[in-house]
């Protein structure tokens, strides 16, 4: 049984791993599912009602393993197991999910107890699994098991052969001011530890003029961004999509030049793996990433893309400079990246880890 609290179509890394979770699970193996696909609005009437049906479920059924999203949920699965001895519980750790500790003093007392007597966690990186083991989570329930992505699910030759004809299709605002341009793409939620308010500032001034940013989706940060977008001028090279769609999102991973996650340090914000490196890696999208946190795990350097030092302008703009200058060893990177992505992070080799997990806990 898995219980979640972030489900599509709300959008976010951890709503991806959710999804791809229980569509691969339930493919091999009888599974319930109980979500909230209603965002944090929900969240306060979600937990009552996902205890209630988790209950019912397990009086019916024979269910013997409790998969928790995030740690969030922690106490309901301690309490779950407390009612039924006889299944075991395990979570999956972000990153965020431990590092509440820093920002709500009851999490420690509540949720971080409850996380440390569950069966086993599942954490998305290694920069995780470091995180669990700092707060005293014992390291023998701890197992890293990397994000996936569904490698077909997203790639698109077709929209990379036609995309200049496209873009007035899917972005009709934007497709006159990119038309020639080298198109850097940015997607997921606008967060300061993402960086682009530091990659405005510091790197876009000293590409190229023909070196445009393209920034997907909204979020907390996103005010200040724009500011700095005026405040240097850029505002016919920076340009805001707004929420994308799963249909954009497939179409701007197969019609940009680069990708890019220049995320910089930010106390109690971690970055936990981040989904949409690989996602664009697998579509043959270069990501150029900062070499920090969860992007470690998710971006092997020269591999499935370039890692550089977080806040190093000068890296970045020489980086960038060299692929938009050299688009033969653009190209070769990118079906690198894709080939390495589908040996690593394909949910055919992630689901299998997962089952393989789940099969160990049912034995023992």
């Amino acid at each position: 049984m898995f219980i979640t609290r972030t489900y599509p179509p709300t959008i976010g890394g951890m709503e991806t791993l959710s999804y791809n979770l229980t569509r691969n699970i339930s493919r091999v193996t009888k599974a319930y599912l109980i979500k909230n696909s209603f965002g944090r609005k929900a969240l306060p009437l979600f937990a009552p009602w996902a205890f209630i049906k988790a209950i019912l479920i397990l009086l019916f059924t024979d269910v013997k393993i409790v998969h928790l999203g995030d740690g969030v949920l922690a106490p309901v699965g301690v309490i779950l197991r407390w009612l039924f001895p006889r299944i075991k519980v395990v979570s999956n750790i972000h990153g965020l999910d431990v590092d509440y500790v820093e920002q709500l003093w009851l999490y420690r007392y509540t949720n971080m107890w409850a996380i440390k007597r569950l069966d086993k966690i599942y954490a998305v990186s290694q920069e995780t699994a470091d995180t669990c083991k700092r707060y005293g989570i014992p390291q023998e329930i701890v197992t890293v098991i990397p994000n996936g992505t569904n490698v077909n699910e997203l790639y698109d030759p077709r929209i990379q052969a036609e995309k200049t004809r496209l873009w007035p299709k899917y972005f009709p605002q934007i497709a006159q001011a990119i038309e020639g341009k080298f198109i850097i793409l940015s997607l997921g939620r606008i967060v300061k530890r993402k960086g682009l308010a530091w990659f405005i500032n510091q790197v876009m001034p000293k590409l190229p003029p023909k070196a445009v940013l393209a920034i997907g989706s909204s979020g907390p940060d996103l005010e200040r961004v724009k500011k700095t977008v005026a405040d240097n001028k850029l505002e016919n090279r920076v340009f805001f999509l707004g929420f994308v769609n799963d249909q954009e999102k497939k179409f701007l991973f197969n019609a940009s030049d680069l990708f890019i996650m220049p995320n910089i340090k930010v106390k109690g914000d971690r970055e936990g793996f981040g989904i949409t490196v690989i996602e664009a890696a697998s579509s043959e999208l270069v990501p150029v990433v900062a070499d920090l946190e969860g992007l470690r795990d998710a971006v092997a350097d020269q591999e499935n893309g370039l890692r550089l030092p977080s806040k190093n302008a000068e890296k970045f703009v020489e980086t960038i400079k060299f692929l938009m200058d050299n688009p033969e060893e653009r190209v070769k990177l990118g079906k690198k990246a894709r080939k390495y992505v589908k040996e690593h992070f394909d949910w055919s080799v992630i689901g299998r880890k997962y089952l393989d997990e789940f099969r160990k806990l049912e034995n023992k």
